[in-house]
């Protein structure tokens, strides 16, 4: 089911209005922070891989969040839970650097439409066809970056409560992108070292199961 969002769009308007000259993305719906986390965890990924003939694509399990993987191994192993346990350490397993999905920029850039689309960010490939209702921006700022690389794009839109977006970007990886450099820049500006810094501790993270980076809570709010 479609995450409900207070402060919908006018009935019969077509397109979603952004500010032209806006530094930083704008949240332009009226929605909390946790709120599209904990509804971004409970979102079932769709698998529409389209004859990837490359390793299995990772799959978020819904309900599960990958930024507190080890808190869940160690919660289902103390209460006996078998199948939590079950599922957990199947994911964990599935993150590890050694079991990622290579995917070919010719595959990435072919998921573009609003019920099929993939980012790339920093060389890592996401999943957000089903995040794209719930998105405070407006989903047509994702479409937009689709079939390019969208690493300096995010930067500029995810200036304030970056801790947070990177957070929520954990929760649809599927791959990475076994040659990145074919894809087209989404801007001409290269990514701050900065950001860089904190994207791929935060991100890096998901392969480490070391919950305060994966989180963000590590880093702070990037300035």
């Amino acid at each position: 089911p479609s995450a409900e969002i207070e402060g919908d769009e006018a009935a019969g308007q077509t397109e979603e209005e952004r500010p032209s000259d806006a530094k930083f993305g704008r949240w332009t719906k009226k929605v909390s922070r946790e709120k599209v986390i904990y509804s971004s965890v409970g979102l079932r990924s769709r698998v529409r891989t389209r004859g990837h003939l490359g390793a299995q694509v990772f799959r978020r399990p819904a309900g599960v969040d990958v930024t507190r993987l080890s808190t869940l191994q160690r919660a289902a192993s103390l209460c006996g839970h078998g199948p939590l346990l079950e599922v957990v350490e199947e994911t964990m397993e599935s993150l590890r650097p050694k079991n990622v999905a290579r995917i070919p920029w010719a595959e990435v850039e072919r998921h573009t439409s609003k019920d099929d689309l993939w980012l790339m960010i920093d060389g890592k490939v996401y999943d957000v066809t089903s995040f794209l209702p719930l998105h405070p921006g407006g989903g047509q700022l994702i479409a937009d970056a689709a079939a390019q690389d969208a690493t300096s794009l995010f930067e500029r839109t995810h200036g304030e409560g970056l801790r947070y977006s990177l957070r929520l970007l954990n929760q649809f990886f599927v791959g990475v992108c076994d040659n990145p450099g074919e894809a087209k820049k989404a801007e001409p500006e290269a990514p701050t070292p900065e950001f860089l810094a904190t994207l791929r501790s935060i991100t890096g993270a998901l392969h480490t199961f070391d919950e305060a980076k994966a989180t963000g809570e590590a880093q702070g709010i990037l300035k």
